[in-house]
């Protein structure tokens, strides 16, 4: 039996011209013994600084070298896992477009990831690949081999893997963006454009700030104090220490990166409508960034809430700002962000998985009587204030543009906010009496109250929420239901044995029909105590799984000399009594 012939390859001068095409990235086989020294630099490549990558078969070793030309990047670095880079405000542009003056900044300078397609540019920015190509006979240099070095594009395949490498060992870490000076935790001033090394953060500057006085007097910084408080003379604060809280939210604002920790936040509250808010938040705003605040609606759930929060970390956002609160404040993503002194995981919209943040953004809120839920009360800094007009309105304050009238200020007035802090630094001053630690953001309560205090402010701590006299809504509902949980027993027969949930709401809830009239039976204040615990609709029996979900953060906690306690006598269903303190 006759075999047939074994089909030969042509020759390699026989190869249609886009056959090594196919090499890109692999040495050429008829190449692999040839030593390199021999093959052709490119003349283009002769007074190029650029490193020399030159593309193979041992992909691991392309892969670290683009890596290591990245280093050289000064707009590439690496934040929650990812290679990401800055984009610029266009401030020109979005002003012409919307027909500004040339004092208005609109936008802001973003941290976003570095996308793939974009790093491919990087790499032929900062690195010349090189593959081996064929030449003509009569151009072999001495009898050698007929192969030279090109200039070539980046390989995707090494580029991604570069891109998905998650450590990248020489790429500057980022941690965020700023727009003014400010000042490190060591209480030196970061004033010099671009790249901090000290702190991670990039110092973009959106106008012309002079040098910060490096060791101002007393006499100097309580100026700068009056010049600072005098944008807000006019708001119809219920107290001193008010006024206090908002000048500590653009020292805050201006100084983040010398806290080393968590910051409060701030909940801008008024007792009516068009009291000056929102206009407070923008000031407030406009001295730390140059623009008012932009707005974003409170989510209505803990889902909606985190993602939001997710998109602010990763954009690098200074604060994030949650205008005319009409539910109650808080939630589980909230108090995660607002505690954290140093990272967060957060779910990304559109991701399955969690991603690492620093989170350094402080979070505004505004409303008028503002509710808080959860454990958000003892967190938050809330100015008050109380119009005497039945239509605050109809104010004709002294500054009819207040924002205008700061925007133009702007500069002196970052200068004002650094020179507090910085002489309060320099000044060597005790920490001043009277003012108490706040768990949890003890490196913020060691600066900034007392910096205010130092120049003649009052504690912006008296306008903390919380407090002995600040009536908590959930502390007023776990009373009534505490305390009207054992006549509920008492009805059921079950005064020590305690009551399950569901048995607990059957009693309550009767019916099922949600919102029926009902006749009085002494257990209205319980009804409207559990639907405001579990956020329920009036008259609708919530589920046994979001009471019980109250009820387990509470146990334990002494509440009108009382507690609840569960107990699961053999193996049964758990339930819940209520014993003394």
């Amino acid at each position: 039996m006759t075999m047939p012939d074994e089909p030969t390859s042509p020759a390699p001068d026989e190869l249609d011209p886009d056959f090594f095409e196919q090499f890109v990235g692999d040495e050429l086989p008829t190449a692999a013994a040839t030593p390199d020294a021999k093959f052709r630099v490119p003349v283009e490549l002769e007074d190029d600084t650029r490193p020399q990558i030159r593309l193979g078969a041992d992909v691991h070793r392309v892969t670290d070298e683009i890596a290591a030309a990245l280093r050289n990047d000064p707009d590439l670095y690496k934040r929650a896992g990812v290679l990401a880079h800055v984009i610029p405000a266009n401030d020109e542009e979005e002003r012409r477009i919307r027909g500004l003056d040339k004092g208005t900044l609109v936008g802001s300078p973003i941290i976003r990831p570095m996308p793939l397609s974009m790093l491919v540019n990087r790499v032929s920015k900062h690195a010349a690949c090189l593959r081996k190509q064929k030449v003509d006979e009569g151009d072999a240099l001495d009898g050698g081999p007929l192969y030279r070095w090109v200039v070539d594009k980046p390989p995707i395949a090494s580029v991604k893997a570069v891109h998905e490498l998650g450590a990248w060992p020489g790429i500057r870490e980022l941690r965020g963006i700023l727009e003014a000076p400010s000042m490190r935790p060591d209480g030196s001033i970061l004033q010099a454009p671009g790249y901090d090394n000290r702190t991670g953060y990039v110092y973009e500057p959106n106008a012309e700030f002079p040098p910060i006085p490096d060791r101002p007097s007393h006499s100097d910084c309580v100026i700068a104090f009056r010049r600072l408080a005098e944008p807000f003379d006019e708001f119809p604060y219920v107290s001193p220490a008010h006024l206090a809280a908002v000048l500590a939210a653009i020292l805050t604002l201006i100084a983040r990166p010398a806290i080393q920790g968590a910051t409060p936040a701030w909940v801008f509250d008024a007792s009516a409508s068009r009291s000056g808010k929102s206009l407070q938040v923008d000031v407030i705003h406009i001295i730390a960034t140059g623009r008012p605040a932009s707005r974003m609606t409170f989510p209505e759930n803990d889902e909606e809430l985190e993602k939001v929060l997710a998109g602010y970390a990763m954009r690098g956002s200074v604060a994030a700002n949650f205008d005319n609160i009409a539910r109650k404040f808080g939630g589980a993503p909230l108090d995660k962000v607002i505690t954290a002194t140093s990272t967060v995981d957060l779910r990304v919209l559109g991701a399955t998985d969690l991603r690492t943040f620093d989170w350094l953004a402080v979070v505004f809120g505004s409303g008028n009587n503002v509710e808080f839920s959860g454990d958000m009360l003892p967190r938050v800094l809330s100015p008050r204030i109380e119009s005497k007009l039945e239509n605050p309105e109809t104010f004709v304050p002294r500054i009819a543009d207040l924002r205008s009238y700061v925007r133009d200020r702007r500069v002196e007035l970052v200068v004002a906010a650094l020179t507090i802090l910085r002489g309060y630094i320099v000044s060597g001053a005790e920490e001043q009496p009277g003012i108490a630690r706040w768990g949890g953001f003890e490196a913020w309560s060691r600066l900034i109250p007392h910096a205010l205090v130092w120049v003649g402010a009052h504690d912006p701590m008296g306008a903390r929420r919380g407090g002995t006299t600040d009536e908590d809504p959930e502390r007023v509902a776990l009373s009534v239901l505490i305390q009207a949980w054992e006549r509920l027993a008492e009805r059921a027969d079950l005064p020590k044995a305690g009551l399950t949930l569901k048995g607990a709401l059957a009693l309550l809830y009767p019916t099922k029909h949600p919102g029926e009239e009902r006749p009085p039976d002494g257990f209205e204040d319980m009804r409207e105590a559990v639907e405001a615990l579990t956020d329920s609709k009036p008259g609708h029996m919530p589920s046994a799984e979001r009471l019980g979900k109250v009820l387990r953060r509470a146990k334990g906690r002494p509440i009108a000399g009382r507690r609840f306690m569960t107990s699961t006598a053999s193996g049964k269903v758990m339930r819940w009594r209520v014993v003394s303190s």
